[in-house]
């Protein structure tokens, strides 16, 4: 059943959680097919249950069909929470970031640098995931912005390929480092010819672009050795395992508690300057 829009009160409900620093980062393993060996993780923002963050893909739809500051505020609260709680996890593991290529016409490079050398994080950990539903309209621009953040090491991956929108002129401009297909074309994988067939195809083109493919929404055993048959070279879904606090990796203490955490502003002179 399609999710319902979000009411005034949801929406306000966003914003005081936001403004209060009340939302956490969960990581969820992206992993080798077929050894399961670690890669990497992906960055989740997570609110406290009971919230509209608490599960936030329905606020970021809202926000991405009409909302386009709130939608900015998101993206940068995910930002800053994924790289402070990714101080915790093991210093070779690559992180996943989500952003809106919007967004991404924001940031200064200079200043995000700046964080993440105070904040010991290698550059070259970090990969932006940007929204295959980036409009066509200024994907080049936004091409032309996130080669800034390249020049420091940062790379890029094309995220949830295959639900509809121009993704093959995202990759032709976009160039991404990784390609992530979205669990649409890979939900029974292992019964579907079909899907195999595309996924298979898809395997070899991608790889000719420079790119490496992640499938996303793996949830059987099943599924995955479908995609070890076909050569997709990662993986990530529940199957390998849930979205969880950096903590469940490490033994820290940075759990989803969702105490008040410093704003952006502690990082940054004002939000205005990514």
């Amino acid at each position: 059943m399609k999710d319902t829009p979000l009411g005034t009160s949801e929406i306000a409900d966003v914003n005081g959680l936001l403004c209060r620093g009340f939302y956490s980062t969960a990581f969820q393993p992206i992993l080798h097919t077929g050894t399961r060996s670690q890669f990497g993780f992906e960055a989740l923002l997570r609110g406290p249950a009971g919230t509209p963050l608490a599960m936030p893909a329905r606020v970021f739809d809202y926000c991405e069909a009409g909302d386009p500051s709130l939608l900015l505020r998101l993206d940068k609260a995910c930002i800053g929470s994924a790289v402070r709680t990714a101080r915790l996890l093991p210093q070779e593991e690559q992180l996943f970031i989500n952003i809106h290529g919007n967004t991404a016409l924001t940031l200064s490079p200079v200043i995000f640098m700046r964080l993440l050398e105070e904040l010991g994080i290698d550059p070259g950990r970090i990969i932006f995931e940007i929204s295959e539903r980036t409009s066509e309209k200024n994907i080049r621009e936004v091409a032309v912005k996130l080669a800034a953040f390249r020049a420091h090491g940062i790379r890029v991956a094309l995220d949830d390929v295959g639900v509809g929108h121009p993704w093959l002129s995202h990759l032709l401009w976009l160039e991404p480092d990784f390609v992530k297909l979205d669990r649409a074309l890979i939900t029974g994988i292992d019964g579907n010819l079909r899907q195999k067939r595309l996924v298979g195809a898809l395997v070899p083109m991608v790889d000719r672009m420079g790119a490496t493919l992640i499938a996303e929404g793996i949830e059987t055993p099943e599924e995955h050795e479908a995609l070890v048959e076909l050569g997709v070279a990662l993986v990530q879904g529940y199957y390998f395992g849930m979205p969880m606090p950096a903590d469940m990796y490490t033994g820290g203490s940075c759990g989803l508690d969702f105490c008040p955490v410093s704003g952006l502003s502690d990082f940054f002179p004002a939000q205005e300057a990514w």
